[in-house]
């Protein structure tokens, strides 16, 4: 991916960190808005966030796939992260 700072030794670059970024915001959102007030159910950020952006990174430094499929399969994992390990880690509440 391409780094807009110049970089190219990096692990992670600035569009790495931007949609990591975006993850993490979009599970508070969507915790509060959707998770708990319209589908009454609990939604990890912790989780989410963690194994969205891991699934993103790997996908994208290790594997060097296609942006699309990076942020879809990130998302993927994003949803399930949030929902599934709620009752484990216990931060599904907002």
């Amino acid at each position: 991916m391409v780094n807009l700072f110049g970089n190219k030794d990096a692990l992670i670059g600035s569009m790495e960190l931007l949609f990591g970024a975006v993850f993490v915001l979009g599970a508070f959102i969507f915790r509060k808005s959707v998770a708990n007030d319209m589908l009454d159910r609990e939604f990890s950020v912790i989780g989410s966030s963690a194994l969205g952006i891991l699934t993103f990174l790997i996908l994208d430094v290790a594997i060097n796939l296609s942006l699309k499929f990076c942020v879809g399969l990130g998302l993927i994992a994003w949803a399930v992260g949030g929902f599934l390990l709620a009752p484990i880690i216990g931060d599904g509440e907002a």
